[in-house]
Formats: C-alpha cells, sequence, structure tokens
C-alpha cells in the first residue's frame, strides 16, 4: 500500500535518505512525515529538492480537465509581472488570493489594492485580500468557495512561498475536524506532491507544489540572507530623499544609483531587517559587480526586485538598478 507523508505529499520510502519521502526503516509503521518534513518542522533545519517546473505544468494541465473551482495564490509583497500566465493552462473558474496582508502596511485600504489588480483587466472571478497568520478574511473567502464551487474539489496553486501550506491549515484548524497539518516553511519548495485534504463534508482541498520562480532573489542568496528577506511581520516603508548623484545601497544585495531629475524621495518596500544606506555615487563603487538595470521612470513608479520588494520613486527620473545576475526586476505602476 502506498504511504504519502502528511507534511509534503511524497510517497513515504525507506531505501534513499537523501530523495523526498524519506523516513528510517525502524519508523515503518508509525511515521505520519517523512524525515525532511520532521525536521523541518522541529527544528527549522530545511533541505531543498529542486522541482522541474514542467511537473508543475503537467499538474495544471490536468487541473484543466476538470472545471473545478482553483484559488490561485500569490504572495502580495511578490506580485511579480506574469499573473496572467495561470489562463495561458488553465480555463477553470480563478479566485485569485492576494496572501500576507498582514505583511503589507495596515494603512493600506484593501480595495485600493484590490482595485490596482483589477486594472490589470484580467480573468479572475473574484478577488481578495488574506492573511492566514491573523485569519484575516478567511470566513470571506470561504463564503466565496462556496459560492464558485462546481464540485467538492478545490485546487490550491500558485508558486513557491505563496502561503499554500500555511492557508490550508488554517482552513482545517477552521473548518475540519482533522486535526492533522501540512509542513510550512518561509523557505521555497516545501510542499513536493499534490495532496488531497478532506476538510469537511463541502469541500476537498488539492495542495499542490509551488512553481519554482526562477528570478527569484530567494534562488541566489543563502539561507541565512533569505531568513532575512522574507518579512515576518508588517514593513515599515522607509523614505529615502534623493539628489543627482546619490545613491542607495541594499546591503551587499543591490544598489541604486539617481542619475537624472529633480529633488526626489524614493520609498523601500522591503523587510525591516535589510538595512540601507545612503552613499556617495562618485566616490563609493560598492554592488557595481551586480547587474546593471536602467531605468527611466514617470512619476510615482514602481521598481520591484523579484522576491525582496518594491522602491517607489515619487518623481520622474533616471536611475541605474544593480542586482544579482539572475534576479528579475521590472517597473510598473505605484501599487501603494
Amino acid at each position: 500500500m502506498i504511504k504519502k507523508c502528511m507534511g509534503c505529499g511524497a510517497i513515504i520510502q525507506y531505501d534513499k535518505p537523501n530523495e523526498p519521502g524519506y523516513v528510517d526503516l525502524e519508523m515503518k509503521e508509525e511515521a505520519e512525515i517523512c524525515k525532511r518534513c520532521f525536521r523541518i518542522k522541529s527544528y527549522g533545519d530545511y533541505t531543498f529538492i529542486y522541482k522541474n517546473n514542467d511537473e508543475y505544468l503537467k499538474m495544471l494541465e490536468q487541473i484543466n480537465t476538470t472545471n473545478d473551482l482553483v484559488l490561485y495564490l500569490v504572495d502580495m509583497f511578490n506580485i511579480d509581472n506574469d499573473l496572467k500566465d495561470i489562463f495561458q493552462h488553465i480555463n477553470n473558474p480563478i479566485i485569485l488570493v492576494l496572501t500576507k496582508r498582514d505583511i503589507i502596511p495596515k494603512s493600506v485600504n484593501d480595495q485600493k489594492i484590490i482595485n490596482w489588480v483589477r486594472n490589470l483587466n484580467l480573468n479572475f472571478i473574484d478577488i481578495i485580500t488574506i492573511s492566514s497568520h491573523k485569519n484575516y478574511h478567511i470566513d470571506n473567502l470561504y463564503k466565496l468557495m462556496k459560492k464558485y464551487k462546481t464540485s467538492n474539489n478545490v485546487y490550491v496553486v500558485g508558486k513557491t512561498n505563496a502561503g499554500k501550506s500555511t492557508f490550508i491549515n488554517k482552513m482545517i484548524k477552521n473548518y475540519s475536524f482533522n486535526k492533522c497539518d501540512i509542513t510550512t516553511s518561509n523557505l521555497p519548495s516545501t510542499t513536493l506532491e499534490q495532496m488531497e485534504i478532506q476538510l469537511n463534508k463541502d469541500f476537498i482541498l488539492i495542495d499542490t507544489p509551488g512553481l519554482l520562480d526562477e528570478d527569484n532573489i530567494i534562488n541566489v542568496v543563502d539561507s541565512m540572507l533569505l531568513k532575512r528577506i522574507i518579512p515576518k511581520k508588517e514593513i515599515k516603508p522607509r523614505i529615502y530623499p534623493m539628489k543627482i548623484e546619490q545613491s542607495l545601497l541594499i546591503e551587499d544585495i543591490a544598489r541604486i544609483d539617481y542619475l537624472e531629475g529633480s529633488n526626489n524621495s524614493f520609498v523601500f518596500y522591503i523587510a525591516n531587517e535589510i538595512e540601507i544606506d545612503k552613499i556617495n555615487m562618485v566616490t563609493n563603487n560598492k554592488n557595481y559587480r551586480l547587474k546593471k538595470h536602467c531605468f527611466n521612470l514617470e512619476s510615482n513608479e514602481d521598481i520591484v526586485i523579484d522576491g525582496l520588494g518594491w522602491i517607489k520613486v515619487v518623481k520622474p527620473g533616471r536611475v541605474s538598478l544593480y542586482v544579482r545576475e539572475q534576479v528579475s526586476v521590472f517597473k510598473r505602476d505605484k501599487f501603494i
């Protein structure tokens, strides 16, 4: 009989310690989770296992053969430039669930966030903001699930670190007599295989492995820096008055040079633990080894660094941004 890890969904096996689902043979009868999940839960000892995105796309193809409701979870702190791509793979009814509301400043109105997404003219049947940690809008989402479901099956999809596992654990706690939970971590690729969770008589939640965001900064930093990059509490915007030939240094992660424009303000929305220093652009050459990106900005546009956060530039100007080689950067209309 095939047995799956209740934490990550991998098939339990006893022969290959470095592969998903491994359990020591003496734990064969009693183990409910694999050794990897046990170490994540007990010690925060994370082992990365690479999952090919081709597997994720095959899973979406399978979902597309159904008409089941899909919850597309997107980290509100890390809304990337390809929200529309989900519609290239599935035609199911999709609710966009913007997670980690507790990270975005409380002063920001939820409806403004939703309107910002609606202005992208994407075909979501509904949009909602939630915080699984704070139990924020979870009941409202549950009502939307009842409204839009086409069967008892509801798929939970999204990129790695979008908060899928934390969300499902909250749903289990709120609406199920099933007291087991699935493995959660701030680090990517925690869920490894598709898992079905019988929530109650109304819903079976189908948790899926996350699509690896290959351009995200979390893939090119060490684990210690990664823990500081991912916000754990409400971010506090940091405002820097800027003049020509001034630069802002984001530790050894990135650098932004102000090349042209009037006196300006740069507003940073990144994890509170990450340090930012203002330096002289001419005399300090730190981080110039990183990859250079150039932007001509209109008023109130954001520069997004995938996985790190964003910088709102209040007035028009020309800037150069330096960041690690594989990391995606782009500009957008201001989010906040």
